[in-house]
């Protein structure tokens, strides 16, 4: 059915927070903590070392489970489920825009804008390892999907997902064909060791420049692992969800948020113990029957895993009593608290603070790494006692929306918790 059009041009609003739907928040913030659980091994610099002197730290004894686990449990994973709800946002923000008749590719735009200027800025000054960047530009690309049915992005999902196999498979043909010798993985050069040395023991001005550096080493190495195939993948699963009406009908999917949750169990899990076990992304390089067999691996169990996550608690997150509250809070300020895992881990890590780097093992990492969430988690519930948003979340908004209109109590929306953004 057509909707008539406004008489006048509506003016698109930021999404209300009583128009949230607390669920969804709590599952952005459990995504934020594997997150940092994953990204904790760059930030400490324990990725950096050798493993005889990852072997001497201490509490190293059981950093092998610990790193079969985090491969097998974590990594990749969790972007993948915040990759998720990004699509799944993307599908409520359209949805809200086009029942109000207003421009959503011209808001969207800016959004994606500021975010790529937030990510950049994010890679550049505090960490290399900056996600935002990537879905910034691979939202703009987001958009030419936007009138698709529900079916075709599902289709277009599961091309983009499993793509990665097919490209893997053809380059590995191509390298046998030619009978050349696959590219291994390559050393530590020096120009990586000083960049690793700057952020042990440079200032503040050689930690940026080592930023920019090794930028550019980050996009090579997202390329090769078809991390923005699968990033991609997950914003298009992420949109088919918010199509069918996943936010606002949870209750009435139940049964197929019970089928994702065992497919994840059942197919995912084993999957990933297996994708882990042969060497996860490790395997990637050099071209290989092994590096194949991986990313078939993943590019199966990675979704089916993250969907299995987004499905329990979605399910269950309510039970978890108070600690919902900490992982709603976090969800609710995702950027504010995505950025400050960067600026506490910097300081606690590199030599322009307490100077931790390669010192930690995987242990003490992770140890580390959720007593960071908890604090920041905490921190924004607080805040948010006080203020509707984060303080990067309110930037964000009035960047892409102009200053905010103050609501009179007797016109505020109803309560309709399906907005994910």
């Amino acid at each position: 059915m057509n909707l008539p059009s406004p008489a006048h041009p509506t003016v698109l609003s930021p999404i209300d927070p009583n128009e949230r739907s607390e669920w969804l928040d709590a599952v952005r913030g459990f995504a934020l903590l594997g997150i940092l659980l994953t990204n904790i091994v760059a930030f400490s610099g324990y990725a950096f070392l050798g493993p005889a002197s990852q072997a001497q730290l201490p509490w190293s004894a059981a950093d092998g489970v610990l790193n079969y686990l985090e491969h097998a449990l974590i990594e990749a994973k969790f972007y993948s489920l915040f990759s998720f709800l990004f699509g799944l946002g993307f599908a409520v923000q359209l949805r809200r825009a086009e029942a109000r008749g207003g421009d959503f590719k011209a808001v969207f735009r800016r959004r994606m804008g500021w975010l790529l200027a937030f990510g950049l800025s994010h890679a550049i000054f505090v960490w290399f390892g900056d996600i935002l960047n990537f879905y910034a530009l691979l939202g703009f690309a987001l958009l030419l999907f936007r009138r698709l049915s529900a079916r075709a992005l599902l289709a277009w999902a599961i091309f983009f997902l499993t793509a990665p196999i097919w490209l893997y498979a053809g380059y590995l043909v191509f390298a046998m064909a030619a009978h050349a010798a696959p590219a291994s993985a390559p050393e530590t050069s020096a120009g990586v060791q000083a960049i690793i040395d700057a952020y042990a023991h440079g200032g503040y001005p050689d930690v940026v420049h080592s930023n920019a550096m090794i930028y550019v080493f980050a996009w090579i190495r997202r390329i090769y692992r078809f991390q923005l195939l699968r990033i991609f993948g997950m914003f298009l699963l992420g949109a088919w969800a918010g199509k069918i009406g996943l936010p606002r009908a949870r209750d009435a999917l139940r049964p197929m948020l019970k089928r994702w949750l065992w497919m994840g169990l059942a197919m995912g899990l084993p999957l990933n113990l297996a994708f882990a076990a042969i060497g996860g992304n490790d395997a990637l390089v050099p071209a290989s029957m092994k590096g194949l067999l991986s990313i078939a691996l993943g590019s199966v169990g990675i979704p089916l895993l993250s969907l299995g996550y987004a499905a329990a608690f979605a399910l269950y997150w309510r039970k978890l009593r108070g600690s919902n509250h900490l992982f709603v809070a976090s969800g609710r300020m995702a950027l504010t608290h995505y950025l400050s895992q960067s600026v506490v881990c910097v300081l606690l890590f590199y030599g322009i603070g307490f100077g931790w780097f390669q010192k930690t093992s995987v242990a003490t990492s992770l140890l580390i790494a959720t007593a960071v969430y908890l604090s920041l988690a905490w921190l924004c519930r607080a805040w948010l006692k006080r203020y509707p948003q984060g303080p990067m979340e309110t930037l964000w908004r009035r960047l892409s929306y102009g200053p905010a209109r103050r609501v009179p109590s007797t016109q505020a929306a109803p309560r309709a918790p399906d907005a994910v953004l």
